[in-house]
Order: C-alpha cells, then sequence, then structure tokens
C-alpha cells in the first residue's frame, strides 16, 4: 500500500470491512458493480432502444441504492470523499433523468433544489477536509481531485439555467455528460477500496485521478459518434 494517501488513512479489509458490517460494505459494492454493467450497457447500446431504457432505469435505481448504503456506512464512521461522492452520484443521475424530461416549473424546481444540495453537499467536504489539509495529513491535490467531478457539474447546471431557450437542443448532450460523470464516480470509489483493501497496489493520482481521464474519452467518443448532440 501506498505510504502517502490522499485522503486520509482509510483501509478497510473487503472480507471484515470493520467499522462498517460485512452485508452493508460488500453489498455496497456489489450494488456499484451492477451498476457499472449495466452503465457499460446502456452507453453501447443503441441510444433510444429498449435495452438502453432498461438498462439506464437499472443504473438510476442503482446509484441511489449505492448512495443509501453509503450512507447507512457514513454512520458508523463519516468519510468526506465517500460521502460526497454518493451525493454527486445520486445528483449527477437525477439531473441527468431530468434533462430528458418537458420543461416545466415543476421539472425547473427539481433542477434548482439538486444543484443547491450539491453546493451544500460540496462545502462540507471542504470545511471537513481543510483541518487534514493544513496540518499535513492529505496533500491539497487530493480533495481538488474529489471535487473536480462536482465543480463540473455545477458548472454544467450554469450554462444549463443561463440557455432555458436552448433546452431541447442541449438535452441529450447533459443527459450523456452527466451520466458519464456518474459512471466516473462510481467506478473511482471500487478502485480505491480495492487498493486499500489490498488487492493490488497503485499510485493515488492514478487511481483517482484515472477514472475522470476516462470520462474525457467517453466523451470524446459520444461527441464522435453523436456529433449533432455532442456532450459539453
Amino acid at each position: 500500500m501506498n505510504d502517502i494517501r490522499l485522503f486520509a488513512p482509510d483501509p478497510i479489509d473487503f472480507s471484515d470491512p470493520s467499522p462498517y458490517s460485512l452485508l452493508e460494505y460488500q453489498g455496497h459494492i456489489i450494488i456499484g458493480v451492477i451498476w457499472f454493467v449495466a452503465a457499460i450497457v446502456a452507453f453501447f447500446a443503441r441510444k433510444g432502444s429498449t435495452l438502453h431504457i432498461r438498462a439506464g432505469q437499472i443504473c438510476i435505481v442503482g446509484v441511489f441504492i449505492v448512495a443509501i448504503t453509503a450512507i447507512i456506512m457514513l454512520v458508523a464512521e463519516f468519510v468526506p470523499p465517500l460521502a460526497l461522492n454518493a451525493i454527486t452520484s445520486s445528483y449527477a443521475v437525477a439531473t441527468a433523468w431530468l434533462a430528458l424530461q418537458p420543461a416545466s416549473g415543476r421539472v425547473r424546481g427539481a433542477e434548482y433544489a439538486l444543484t443547491a444540495f450539491e453546493i451544500a453537499a460540496v462545502g462540507i467536504f471542504i470545511l471537513a477536509s481543510l483541518p487534514n489539509v493544513l496540518s499535513g495529513v492529505v496533500p491539497i491535490i487530493g480533495p481538488g481531485i474529489v471535487l473536480l467531478v462536482p465543480l463540473i457539474l455545477l458548472a454544467g447546471d450554469i450554462n444549463w439555467y443561463l440557455k432555458p431557450d436552448q433546452r431541447k437542443r442541449l438535452r441529450i448532450a447533459r443527459h450523456l455528460a452527466r451520466m458519464v460523470w456518474a459512471f466516473v464516480i462510481v467506478l473511482r470509489a471500487p478502485l480505491v477500496e480495492f487498493e486499500t483493501a489490498g488487492f493490488y497496489d497503485l499510485p493515488d493520482p492514478l487511481l483517482v485521478a484515472g477514472p475522470v481521464l476516462l470520462g474525457v474519452v467517453m466523451l470524446l467518443y459520444f461527441r464522435n459518434k453523436y456529433p449533432a448532440r455532442a456532450p459539453t
């Protein structure tokens, strides 16, 4: 295991994940793997097909279950990156789904509420991370990388809200981009946890930044495959 961690010590044994229960921890990981498989199917299935829609539905339900199990574990031991990941992944898929809905006051109100909730989560994460950063336990790049995806999504919200007349044109791009970033979050979490459990030993920057780079590659893929509705 690496001597320098980007997030404060978080060693977890997959077979004995104390202080978390075996059921909630392994269930959390297993549902995340199911989400990962469904996301792969949804990404590469023909858009709008029954397969794409069903896989997308599994993704939406799965990510909320993953978030709920994460929150249950956070009661036993609060880990700021895990908390922000749980909230941001749920926020990403929820706004991805809302992007496909007909414009209405109720939909816009839900989007504003989700944005406000995400901003609050980012603020709490920063406050929780500051002591470790200031004391030198965690290098600032750690929280910075964790914040990268939430900040990208919040910037996308600003673009979305400033162009209400272009909602119909941007909705597919927003949906695809949000699902890609949710995929990045769900992928990164088990990669880090399996590494801390001793399944492999990889540099922390690769573990946390690698999925983000993969997300960029996926967005470029969709930009090329669907040029008329490229993610932004």
